[in-house]
């Protein structure tokens, strides 16, 4: 599923390099707040988002977009261990055109996510092995990745040419194994953006 998403949003890249004379593209930056019942509410702080988006075909009714989108968030359940976690978006996005409001852009997206955690903690009989699956030891930190399939759905108001306001919803579904398999509070990752940015 990963290799396939990855070579689609290639070739989709360098179809629309062939195609369009003009690229058209966007790059904004967010603030990610995690919502619903989920790890992520209870033991990370969203801090920043950043995203970038190439389009790269347009029509009277959609204009289809490949996007990266790359959040962090600070981890603050337990007092002895700081760290955080990325987590890596590429995305295919769909915007549609109102000719009744041009400057309001709703869009749907699909992607795959891939979560990283990386921690560190300086007391030295702290385990990380509670609950399942164990995070592996790699030096003096302690580094775990997931990933799975994700979707979402926004909308952009253009202030003005070039710059926009932005608030998106997105909700990524891991592939764990293990205990944590078919575990919904450890699978869901939903997260509420809100952002600004700039096209050129």
């Amino acid at each position: 599923m990963k290799k396939l998403i990855t070579c689609f949003c290639i070739l989709s890249f360098y179809v629309g390099i062939s195609q369009n004379s003009e690229r058209v593209c966007d790059l904004g930056i967010h603030y990610p707040l995690s919502t619903g019942d989920n790890f992520m509410v209870f033991a990370y702080d969203g801090l920043i988002g950043l995203d970038f988006r190439y389009q790269f075909a347009d029509t009277k009714l959609i204009s289809p977009k490949i996007s990266f989108t790359a959040d962090y968030f600070n981890y603050n359940f337990v007092d002895d261990i700081n760290g955080g976690a990325f987590v890596l978006k590429p995305e295919l996005i769909g915007e549609f055109n109102l000719n009744t409001i041009p400057k309001l852009k709703p869009y749907v997206s699909i992607g795959y996510s891939f979560f990283s955690t990386s921690l560190n903690t300086a007391n030295p009989q702290f385990s990380f092995n509670n609950p399942s699956p164990v995070v592996q030891p790699n030096g003096d930190r302690f580094n775990d990745s997931q990933s799975g399939i994700n979707w979402g759905f926004g909308a952009a108001y253009d202030l003005t040419e070039k710059f926009y306001v932005e608030v998106s919803a997105d909700f990524t579904k891991l592939d764990l194994d293990g205990d944590t398999s078919g575990n919904r509070y450890n699978e869901n990752i939903h997260t509420v953006n809100m952002g600004v940015g700039i096209r050129f």
